[in-house]
């Protein structure tokens, strides 16, 4: 948990203007798959304003990843620049409305960002990276990457064990379009 990324409602709610945290932060475990933040790292320009009983957190994220190529498994790395708004919520006031709401919960005497920041970087992350669209692989010749001008023109094959109805239909088996 980082404390620089906790604001006291106490000064959000006393302030007429919005909160602003412009820093570099390091969080732990920011890693989908194989896919994760170059050591933590974080560049974050963000506002936290308190609107009655809510903290609206608006700003901007950027991080750099690093990875590796789905096909050809070279080494990749890409940056992350992104947008936030969310708002944070007191929860447990007992309604089922907002129990079911999207807001990130404000708990105690703080508002904390880190789950804000993390939740958006972690679902900007690319699942598996590819260097490029036409990257053939690590050996093309045996384990091509994409189907060649042959396999288009094939269509699509049928399951077999379906086959018995086309018969009953009677089609062929081509697309009769």
């Amino acid at each position: 948990m980082t404390d620089s990324l906790r604001i006291p409602l106490a000064v959000l709610r006393r302030r007429a203007d919005p909160r602003r945290l412009d820093r570099t932060v390091v969080l732990d475990d920011l890693r989908v798959g194989g896919v994760s933040i170059l050591a933590g790292r974080v560049d974050l320009s963000l506002e936290a304003e308190a609107r009655g009983a809510e903290v609206v957190v608006t700003g901007a994220l950027v991080a750099r990843w690093a990875g590796e190529c789905r096909r050809c498994l070279e080494p990749l790395e890409g940056r992350l620049d992104l947008r936030v708004n969310e708002v944070m919520a007191a929860t447990g006031s007992g309604t089922s409305d907002e129990d079911a709401s999207d807001a990130y919960p404000l708990d105690g005497d703080d508002a904390d960002l880190e789950p804000v920041v993390r939740d958006a970087l972690l679902l900007a992350l690319p699942i598996s990276p590819l260097c490029d669209e036409r990257c053939a692989g690590p050996d093309p010749e045996r384990f091509p990457a994409t189907g060649g001008p042959g396999d288009v023109e094939a269509g699509p094959v049928g399951d077999p064990r379906w086959a018995v109805l086309d018969v009953l239909r009677g089609d062929d088996g081509s697309d009769a379009g």
